[in-house]
């Protein structure tokens, strides 16, 4: 149910930005704030016992990890290299790839009965690094096109990440059990609604450029996307994971924070570079639902 409802969410809304692109446009200043709320919805979700599991099985996890920033990345780059039509596509494609893990792989793990506790252990090492590594991959791989503010882009990326999960993480321990069951139930359409008004303010400011869809960065997302999957399913089968945790590495590894992307491209670059990111993040929620009912079938 949470899927269709998922996919009902991000469609409608993205869809009402371009139809209702003046209104949207108005709401640029919540993009911020509403990422904000994705990553305190993440902090909420997180407890000492996931970091102890970090502890007990840290190879498998930082493996995790280490693919997310190495397979993502170079890809993105490669991938911009050959069908970029243009820099600002090529440093959102680049800001996708040196994403962190994005907090849809913990929802897409539960939907498709992979290892919960892995996937979120894996997003949680991700993200935690990625003040330093997001900031870093860019400078390299998209330093050749334009200036790439690494120093900003860190305190960026570190109060966007790490403040409001650790906040979310404080709030959390004085949260009655009861009560915290009721909201982590909600949590999930929190999240996805607030990635989803992010993209449909995004395709508003960008209306004019999606009316005129290029399909070399279509097929680019979509590219990406596979990749991320198949390195993830190739990983797996080498390290010998069981199944549950093998559908948690294919759908780590190829989801990514494109919320994060969409906020550093406006924020250190241009309007065109938050395109990528904003397809990415349609993309791989429909990519991501529809993988989870099949994965769900393989036991």
């Amino acid at each position: 149910m949470f899927g269709i409802i998922s996919l009902l969410i991000i469609l409608s809304l993205s869809y009402a930005g371009l139809l209702f692109h003046e209104y949207f446009k108005g709401l640029k200043f919540l993009i911020v704030p509403l990422l904000a709320v994705i990553m305190l919805s993440m902090g909420i979700t997180l407890s000492i016992d996931d970091f102890k599991r970090i502890l007990r099985q840290p190879f498998i996890i930082f493996y995790g990890a280490l693919l997310q920033f190495t397979v993502m990345p170079l890809s993105a780059y490669l991938i911009s290299l050959m069908l970029a039509e243009d820099v600002n596509t090529s440093i959102g494609i680049i800001l996708v790839g040196s994403a962190p893990g994005g907090t849809a792989s913990n929802l897409i793990t539960f939907l498709s009965k992979g290892d919960l506790a892995y996937s979120i252990s894996m997003t949680t090492v991700s993200t935690l690094i990625s003040p330093l590594l997001t900031p870093l991959w860019t400078l390299v791989l998209a330093g050749k096109y334009v200036d790439v503010p690494f120093l900003n882009m860190v305190l960026t990326v570190s109060k966007i990440i790490l403040l409001p999960v650790i906040s979310g993480m404080i709030i959390r321990r004085f949260i009655k059990d009861n009560l915290l069951k009721k909201i982590e139930f909600f949590l999930p359409y929190i999240s996805i609604t607030a990635i989803s008004f992010i993209i449909a303010i995004i395709f508003s400011l960008n209306r004019e450029l999606l009316l005129r869809p290029d399909l070399k960065l279509y097929t680019g997302v979509i590219l990406h996307l596979i990749i991320g999957y198949l390195a993830g399913f190739i990983a797996g089968k080498l390290l010998r994971l069981d199944n549950k945790k093998i559908k948690s590495l294919i759908i780590e590894v190829g989801t990514q924070n494109s919320g994060l992307a969409v906020v550093l491209a406006i924020k250190h670059f241009s309007l065109g570079a938050s395109i990528p990111p904003a397809l990415f993040s349609i993309f791989q929620n429909i990519a991501g639902i529809l993988l989870a009912f099949l994965l769900r079938k393989k036991k």
